[in-house]
């Protein structure tokens, strides 16, 4: 990680990583390719290309990087490889190497905006938000219907309180990808946080559909619920939450909040003290169990 990045921005990069880890090379191009390759020099990239992708689909992305290397040491005049390289080496948290490897792909193809994406999402990372958005708003200008580059603005505006600028983002992502699950998550969180628990159930409805291993979906689907007295749904959510994300003890506060909604006083305490023992200090919940014990 950087030095010097703040919590909010580094926040910011691994949710633009999680919503694009496990998809397929999105943008890939071949760039400049240098001398010509022979029938088998052509087909080993082929099979290298492929084994990278199969790698990254089951999450493997040390197999990935490797695969990659071999790929960028057949075709170093390549874009592409450059860019897939980069991406993996940024999914690894290995920064440096990815931006060397995204401006690499630039210095090749200016206009390869998955490339430009990847190096705003750095610059996020290291606290630069002004480098980020500019580069970002290129690449949109480049591609106006590059969902990836559109979540990334968002992403990053959202991070730095502008979330009417982060909203339009997100939706003009959703009309772009539909299947953007974490843009409907996050439009819902913008809208819940602005006490519009009817508007945030709607997304996060969506999102969940998209993603049902989400923990954080489930969260906030509870946390709206649970605004809106649907007592029954709220407790199926964060219990889901709890679940995917048992070592938060937000997430378990939550539960206990929604417990006593529904008038189960033993199951409130317990979830209260299990938010307890993992954030002794937590005085909403110590305050809620002191509560409850009365």
């Amino acid at each position: 990680m950087w030095r010097g990045a703040s919590t909010a921005a580094w926040c910011t990069c691994l949710a633009l990583l999680a919503a694009s880890a496990g998809c397929s090379w999105a943008g890939a191009r071949k760039g400049a390719a240098g001398a010509p390759l022979t029938a088998e020099q052509a087909a080993r990239v082929q099979a290298i290309g492929e084994q990278a992708q199969a790698a990254l689909d089951r999450q493997d992305l040390e197999q990935a990087r490797l695969a990659l290397l071999q790929l960028v040491a057949i075709t170093p005049a390549s874009s592409e490889a450059q860019q897939r390289l980069g991406k993996v080496l940024q999914l690894q948290g290995r920064l440096g190497e990815a931006e060397a490897c995204f401006r690499r792909a630039l210095e090749l193809d200016p206009d390869y905006v998955t490339a430009l994406v990847g190096l705003g999402t750095i610059e996020a990372a290291r606290g630069d938000t002004a480098s980020a958005l500019k580069r970002l708003d290129t690449a949109i200008e480049i591609e106006p219907h590059d969902a990836e580059a559109r979540f990334a603005s968002a992403s990053i505006l959202e991070s730095i309180g502008r979330t009417d600028e982060a909203l339009a983002g997100y939706f003009r992502t959703i009309e772009l990808n539909p299947l953007q699950a974490e843009a409907s998550r996050r439009i819902g969180a913008i809208q819940l946080a602005r006490d519009q628990p009817d508007q945030a159930l709607a997304r996060l409805d969506q999102a969940v559909e998209l993603a049902p291993a989400s923990g954080e979906a489930h969260l906030l689907r509870g946390q709206a619920h649970l605004i809106l007295r649907h007592n029954a749904e709220a407790l199926a959510d964060l219990r889901a939450a709890t679940t995917l994300l048992p070592d938060r003890p937000e997430v378990h506060y939550q539960l206990a909040l929604a417990f006593e909604a529904a008038q189960k006083k033993p199951e409130a305490i317990a979830a209260a003290e299990k938010a307890l023992r993992l954030a002794p200090d937590y005085a909403d919940a110590r305050d809620l169990s002191q509560r409850l014990r009365r």
